[in-house]
């Protein structure tokens, strides 16, 4: 095998060759060429030094002879060619080695089964590798290219027969002879180089060759290889860190759950059933503890508290009342009677119903400040507005439908209708406008027929309907009628309502619809609904809700996307579908309902790190229905910390401020305020489907 050089092979490659061994007197020496006498000498053992030779520069000793018998001086170094004087190199060192050769003209050095030679460019000490016949330089690239007969003159020097097969014997067969004769000779030689000297500078030159040796491969190696190819390994390097990074902070856990360790085929009334995740046995749902505040104060706010509560229990109309308060108690505890969905509400229980169900004298307080505020930004001509409510005392100010809708939501949830209430007015006003504005189709999107005109009309078909169940109005159930047969006609083939009627459905606008066409079916049977409508519903609740592949593993119709063909489940979507499935038909031990539920409270437990009022608004209608300890958990999670993100004092004291949360810059000051009042009223605003509120028995937020 033969490698390109960077340089023209040197003149001293070719098959004659002179020896010169250190310790030889000039007769020896030319006695040693002579083809008839062959000097004999013992590799290994080193000869006495000739004071006459020079060690550093051959020319200044005795010539050595050609193989012809005729003296002619020694080549020089390359460089001395250029220059009278070299300096030292790390060739230096290679006059230690044992014996030295030299081939015409150029230096050999043996020591052991080592053959070296000088780089003729840079000097520096190279191994000639037999098997090959090539000389690598480790600094300056350069090779060299051996004969074949010169490396078999050199193969005679080892101390033992070269395992390399070369085609050509060798020119000058040399014997060995008895150590005994040379030995004069060794002493001399011994005393110019001593033996530890020669030894230590034989390490380093050992040193420097492995070194370089691996130093050049790695450098080769990388030349060779393509751009395209380090780049690969690069980023194939860097993507299996982040990988190790992201799958370690993966939990490996799944959730067990153990429903029975036998098989019944009966059907039984059972206790709660409940998915047991051990990790978060720990979980700590409390708030942080609060400042320490002065008693003093915390009295002031206390008393206030009662004093705002108080006043949704003033200006009761007995005569707008239904029934008396025990009929009232065995309403709720059998969820029968007249509009018994809306029976909660009543102020002469709705005190009991809050501390029943969780709530607290700073809730009731939240709630009655942000219906004094709404109650102030209403328009004269009774509308609310979502931009200009800064400007409802002027005439001209221009209400909209979905204003006036989610403004008059928190004031029927809290028992305010027409006939009863201190903002008995203000409802019947914002009612009389929604009436007003209602075409004659039932369209109640009026002046709002952009892209949320299906969430205005959706929202008012729920007021229509909750107060026409609150007061039995027939005035109202004539609107109601055709505000849900409007959405009954809006709906897609598909199942779903978006922007405008008859297009392809999204889950968001869904829910509003669904929650219009259920208010309707809890007024005592007096509204039509379509079952086909509830039907497609459902439908469309399955292609939003359907798994794919491993990366979602919950089962289909557990959790819910915007649109069909998205990937990514989100949780307030999940709630929301999750609070329609319930009101579709789904029972509390569906193993989809409960995997839905225990996601969003292990997975989005609310919190003040993320403020997403439209989550936490369907979040907690869901777990009031659902109940037990899913409920008590996410009522500590959420409630104090809604109390605390409301206004108090500024402009607007009563509000939320809307920059403070997720679409709240979209929907302003009147759509979260709304969300979040109703949020509060949750204890009463519809009774829980599956756990009745029976008041005699303890409760479990206690």
């Amino acid at each position: 095998m033969k490698r390109p050089s960077p340089r023209t092979t040197p003149d001293f490659l070719n098959d004659s060759f002179q020896l010169r061994l250190p310790g030889l007197d000039a007769a020896q020496r030319d006695q040693s060429t002579s083809p008839q006498v062959v000097p004999q000498i013992t590799l290994g053992q080193p000869e006495t030094a000739d004071p006459t030779i020079d060690r550093r520069n051959p020319q200044r000793g005795s010539q050595p002879t050609s193989p012809g018998g005729s003296a002619r001086p020694a080549p020089r170094d390359r460089r001395d060619e250029s220059s009278p004087t070299t300096t030292p190199t790390p060739f230096d060192s290679l006059e230690t080695a044992r014996h030295e050769l030299v081939v015409n003209g150029q230096r050999f050095w043996l020591d052991g089964n080592a053959i070296l030679c000088a780089c003729p460019d840079c000097r520096a000490p190279m191994t000639v590798r037999q098997w090959l016949g090539l000389a690598d330089c480790w600094r300056c690239q350069c090779s060299l290219e051996l004969s074949v007969s010169v490396l078999n003159e050199l193969d005679q020097w080892l101390p033992r027969p070269s395992t390399v097969d070369r085609s050509m014997p060798p020119t000058s067969p040399l014997d060995l002879v008895p150590a005994a004769e040379r030995a004069p000779s060794t002493a001399a030689f011994d005393a110019a180089w001593p033996v530890a000297a020669r030894d230590e500078r034989w390490r380093e030159l050992e040193r420097l060759t492995r070194r370089s040796s691996a130093g050049r491969w790695i450098q080769q190696t990388l030349d060779a290889l393509p751009a395209w190819v380090l780049s690969f390994l690069a980023h194939v390097f860097l993507i299996l860190i982040l990988a190790l990074i992201v799958f370690q902070r993966q939990s490996t856990e799944a959730i067990s759950l153990v429903l029975s360790t036998f098989l019944d085929a009966s059907r039984m009334e059972g206790g709660e059933v409940r998915i047991e995740n051990p990790n978060l046995q720990l979980a700590d749902d409390s708030l942080p503890a609060p400042d320490a505040v002065d008693p003093t104060e915390q009295a002031k706010v206390d008393a206030q508290a009662e004093t705002d509560a108080a006043e949704l229990t003033q200006d009761v109309n007995p005569l707008a009342l239904r029934g008396s308060v025990e009929e009232l108690k065995q309403s709720l505890a059998k969820r029968s009677g007249p509009a018994a969905t809306f029976a909660a509400r009543d102020p002469r229980i709705r005190a009991e119903i809050v501390q029943k169900e969780g709530g607290t004298t700073q809730t009731e307080a939240a709630v009655a400040r942000g219906l004094r505020w709404l109650a102030s930004v209403q328009n004269r001509d009774g509308s609310w507005s979502l931009a200009n409510y800064d400007r409802h005392a002027r005439s001209e100010n221009r209400g909209d439908a979905a204003a006036t809708s989610l403004a008059l939501l928190p004031f029927l949830g809290a028992g305010q209708t027409p006939d009863n209430g201190i903002y008995r007015q203000t409802v019947a006003r914002g009612l009389l406008w929604l009436v007003e504005h209602q075409k004659s189709d039932g369209d109640l999107r009026a002046n709002f027929t952009g892209q949320a005109g299906m969430y205005a009309h959706g929202q008012a078909s729920i007021v229509l309907c909750e107060a026409y169940a609150m007061t039995g109005d027939e005035r109202l159930r004539s609107a109601a009628q055709k505000a849900v047969e409007f959405i009954e006609a809006a709906q897609h083939s598909g199942g779903g309502w978006r922007y405008q009627p008859g297009t392809p459905g999204d889950t968001s606008i869904l829910g509003w619809q669904l929650m219009a066409l259920q208010s309707a079916r809890a007024s005592s049977g007096t509204l039509n609904v379509s079952q086909e409508t509830l039907d497609l519903s459902d439908y469309f609740l399955d292609t939003v809700s359907r798994s794919r592949g491993r990366q979602n593993p919950a089962p289909d119709g557990a959790l819910s996307r915007y649109l069909p063909e998205e990937r990514q489940f989100t949780p307030s979507l999940t709630a929301e579908g999750l609070l329609c499935r319930v009101y579709l038909g789904w029972k509390r031990d569906d193993p989809r309902l409960m995997y839905g539920v225990e996601w969003l409270l292990d997975n989005h437990l609310p919190s003040l790190s993320e403020k997403d009022i439209y989550y936490w608004y369907y979040g907690t209608q869901l777990m009031h229905h659902y109940g037990g300890s899913a409920w008590k958990r996410w009522n500590n999670a959420l409630r104090d910390r809604l109390v605390s993100l409301q206004e108090t004092s500024g402009k607007h004291p009563g509000s939320w401020n809307p920059r403070q949360f997720v679409w709240g810059p979209e929907g302003e000051r009147i759509f979260v305020t709304s969300l979040a009042v109703c949020t509060l009223e949750v204890y009463y605003r519809h009774l829980p489907l599956f756990v009745p509120i029976d008041l005699s028995a303890p409760s479990i937020h206690e």
